[in-house]
């Protein structure tokens, strides 16, 4: 499988990040790590600590955001499956074993495991536990649309995701934010996930995320785009209605279109 590996100025983590994939119990994996035009260190960091013979790194020019390239990624891999570790996140050690074994034993159709995970707060270069973030198998396409989290780690099915064109972007942010939510809401056009229930994936929060609280306003546009283009393209069924203040994390909640 392909362990893919986002960064961006990740030069205090990468090192966590890549040791972490190199203690797996599961061995047959391959890094593609893609870095968009880091400005630190974190290039020089990963070659060091990197495996050499299993570790292919692509230095891109201009930084383009994430969608662009998860996208990049996706022209690389060669594998059945590929799983997204972020340049400032970390495995456990059976993380990659679990979720080959979980999907080995779905159909074709499923294009996405997950797991739980343990939250992180990261300041004056410590890491304090924060929460686990523990997930359900989805009943249906609409209870993931109303999901107020994201959900870790994200094993995709290759061919799953090439299917569906990879990672749309947007006027808004042209693909800097939500690279998560969207691909996930396209592939329920046509696929089923699976779930772990483990925990399996740590992830940091801190000041520099674009997940902060200082981008919600950014992101609740987002969501809100994407959301409405996934339900007009289930056939319009549910309208999504977005409650709460729009400089806040909002909660979406869906209502009947026909209520007769």
């Amino acid at each position: 499988m392909t362990v893919v590996v986002p960064t961006y100025n990740k030069q205090k983590f990468i090192a966590q990040t890549l040791a972490s994939i190199g203690r797996q119990t599961f061995q047959d994996w391959q890094i593609l790590m893609i870095d968009d035009a880091s400005t630190d260190n974190t290039l020089h960091q990963a070659k060091q600590y990197a495996d050499p013979d299993r570790t292919r790194i692509v230095e891109l020019q201009e930084n383009k955001g994430i969608c662009h390239v998860l996208n990049h990624a996706l022209e690389y891999i060669d594998t059945k499956y590929f799983v997204q570790v972020d340049g400032d996140d970390w495995l456990e050690p059976d993380t990659l074993r679990a979720l080959y074994e979980a999907m080995e034993k779905e159909s074709e159709t499923t294009a996405l495991a997950y797991a739980n995970s343990a939250q992180w707060n990261h300041g004056n270069n410590v890491d304090h536990f924060g929460s686990i973030r523990q997930h359900h198998l989805f009943r249906n396409r609409y209870d993931f649309a109303t999901y107020p989290r994201m959900v870790q780690p994200r094993f995709y099915r290759t061919k799953c995701v090439r299917e569906v064109g990879g990672w749309e972007t947007d006027d808004l942010t042209q693909g800097r934010m939500l690279e998560d939510r969207r691909i996930l809401l396209r592939l329920l056009d046509q696929y089923e996930y699976a779930f772990v229930n483990r925990i399996l994936y740590h992830f940091r929060t801190y000041e520099d995320n674009l997940s902060a609280d200082k981008n919600a306003a950014q992101y609740n546009q987002v969501i809100q785009y994407f959301t409405d283009k996934a339900l007009e393209r289930w056939g319009g069924k549910f309208k999504a209605q977005y409650k709460g203040p729009i400089d806040s994390w909002q909660k979406v909640v869906l209502a009947p279109t026909n209520l007769e």
